[in-house]
């Protein structure tokens, strides 16, 4: 099948990690494409360096929207959907916590409501084209087993507001499908990327940082968490090629499609990773522990996965049978090397902890 080329896309999200590299890697295919961007100026996203620099080189291919999806007008609704290309859904609140009820309908109000308003508004300019909405595979909450990218709600209890408010979207979506809005509902894991701003990214980044301390303070390195426990790992550059490459498909019913690894990383094989990387490391699952007890470098680590920790112990498995029907032969599977993505961590920050005092 033809290739997805557009002249002009749509996207939310686009000073996030995610969109900001889907739009590298889609600019960079297509030199004559071009995008209008919803964003809002004041947020330390647009202004971070890698936005403003991925701006200035594109800036006549760029036309930049301002506004909050949650109080779009028609004015900036017509702006920002006149596309061929579609509309780009990246745009969300990820946080895995709700500390409070204020923070809980912030999400909602953002992942759900919005969306729910930019489906409606495509429903009500068909010329714009497709609706691509970046979910998560999470939307299962604490459901377990074998996932089908079929199902959606049902009745499942959510871990946090965050994947109640990313389902809610995606049914937002169905109902648009229904009505013959076409698109899709990409569901990626936890992604790992090369520049450092997913949440799986932190998390292996995190790991070597107090990797490389504990061995500085020649301490055991301590996972407080059971050998069972595990996530699913799945690089950036692969998600985006998926996406891309399933755009191509003709218009119709919209399809959810679960952009996963086909196996999860096990935290026993990080283990394994790191001795054989470090002569003479002593790694351990002390899952009864308290963080108070855990040596100085495994406490470091162990708070910087607290929002993610609860999908260590999620035993389920993703199904991908509408993603390996519908991909291009050309996109190949390229599964993490985890070996190498660790070593190259853990090497970086053993360096820098040996020059410190």
């Amino acid at each position: 099948m033809d290739a997805y080329q557009p002249e002009r896309l749509a996207l939310t999200g686009a000073t996030g990690a995610l969109g900001l590299a889907f739009l590298h890697r889609i600019f960079q295919r297509n030199p004559k494409l071009k995008a209008s961007l919803l964003v809002r100026r004041s947020s330390a996203s647009f202004q971070s360096e890698e936005f403003q620099a991925w701006l200035r080189q594109n800036e006549k291919r760029v036309t930049l929207i301002e506004g909050d999806m949650r109080h779009l007008d028609q004015k900036q609704f017509d702006a920002l959907l006149k596309t061929d290309g579609g509309l780009w859904h990246f745009a969300a609140l990820t946080s895995l916590t709700a500390e409070c009820e204020e923070i809980a309908r912030e999400i909602h109000a953002i992942n759900a409501e919005g969306t729910a308003r930019l489906v409606e508004a495509c429903f009500n300019i068909p010329s714009c084209g497709p609706f691509y909405h970046v979910s998560t595979a999470y939307v299962v909450g604490k459901r377990q087993g074998t996932i089908l990218e079929s199902e959606n709600r049902l009745d499942q209890v959510f871990r946090n507001p965050y994947e109640a408010s990313k389902l809610a979207a995606e049914t937002s979506l169905h109902r648009a499908f229904t009505a013959g809005v076409s698109g899709a509902i990409f569901r990626p894991s936890v992604v790992v990327d090369n520049l450092g701003g997913t949440s799986g990214f932190k998390m292996v980044d995190a790991c070597a940082y107090s990797v490389a301390l504990a061995v500085k303070r020649n301490e055991p390195f301590v996972f407080r968490f059971k050998k069972t426990a595990n996530i699913n790992l799945i690089h950036s550059d692969w998600v985006i090629a998926a996406m891309m490459d399933l755009a191509r498909l003709p218009s119709g019913p919209g399809r959810t499609y679960h952009l996963t690894a086909p196996h999860s990383t096990y935290f026993r094989d990080i283990a394994a990773i790191l001795e054989g990387i470090v002569p003479g490391l002593k790694v351990s699952f002390e899952p009864d522990l308290k963080r108070s007890e855990l040596p100085t470098a495994s406490k470091i680590f162990d708070k910087a996965v607290t929002e993610i920790a609860p999908y260590f112990d999620a035993n389920i498995h993703f199904d991908r049978m509408n993603t390996e029907r519908d991909l291009s032969p050309s996109v190949k599977e390229s599964p993490i090397n985890l070996a190498d993505f660790v070593k190259g961590r853990l090497q970086s920050e053993l360096g820098r902890i040996a020059h410190r005092k």
